[in-house]
């Protein structure tokens, strides 16, 4: 027990590591804070009255969808697909380390990164710091299923060429609810998305409407997504954990 706690504090130190000198995921950590600074002051900049706030609620879930989607996919994929190329996880696993540790340490990192980013670009649209907890919670529990499709497919990946061209299923399914009122139909399943649940729960939230009726939908949805990506986790992680 204590050797397993010794290689996971060592895996999660390596990871946090990676997180600020690796430059693929630091820029898709800071790609949300620039997103949100450019939209708030570059297109709310002129808005007034409930024009301005309705375009504040926006942000929120944007910042939300952009969080998730960035950090989780784009940056766990590539660095788990960085490691194959230069061979670390087979030096990794000659050490003894399982392929559930080196998993479960790199998911937990993404998703304390995803909490980080989150509270950096909540306090960067200007909401009330009263709100930041249940902000993170929904960032942090509607980034989970991300974050296990995107270990799953890092596994798949052989290296960060195809890393990036697996990210993009994920990238564009993360953020289509931003779209839903822009295409035609996207409306009526974009609730039902990934990230729906908590794209519709950040708009509550914004709106100062989390504990209505309107939020058990979302909150539904986002539990449902976080089952049905743990259960394929679970079925699949075995079978596509190999150093390729």
């Amino acid at each position: 027990m204590e050797a397993t706690l010794r290689k996971t504090g060592a895996l999660l130190g390596k990871d946090l590591k990676d997180v600020v000198k690796n430059p693929t995921m630091l820029v898709c950590c800071l790609l949300p804070v620039g997103f949100m600074l450019f939209y708030k002051n570059a297109v709310g900049g002129g808005m007034e009255g409930e024009q301005a706030e309705a375009f504040s609620s926006m942000l929120v879930s944007w910042s939300l969808l952009f969080t998730a989607t960035m950090v989780a996919s784009m940056a766990t994929l590539n660095a788990i697909a960085e490691e194959k190329e230069k061979h670390t996880l087979r030096t990794l696993m000659l050490a003894n380390v399982s392929a559930e540790q080196m998993l479960a340490s790199r998911g937990l990192v993404t998703l304390l990164a995803i909490g980080v980013v989150d509270a950096a670009c909540y306090l960067v649209i200007g909401q009330p710091p009263a709100g930041l907890p249940a902000f993170l919670a929904i960032g942090m529990a509607g980034s989970v299923p991300i974050v296990l499709l995107s270990l799953l497919l890092g596994l798949v990946a052989r290296d960060q060429m195809s890393a990036g061209v697996l990210s993009m299923p994920i990238l564009i399914a993360g953020i289509a609810p931003m779209f839903a009122q822009m295409v035609d139909g996207l409306s009526d399943i974009a609730p039902y998305l990934p990230t729906g649940g908590m794209n519709e729960l950040g708009l509550l939230l914004a709106r100062g409407e989390l504990l209505s009726p309107d939020a058990i939908v979302p909150v539904a949805t986002t539990l449902a997504w976080v089952a049905v990506a743990a259960v394929a986790f679970a079925l699949l992680y075995r079978r596509l954990a190999r150093d390729n």
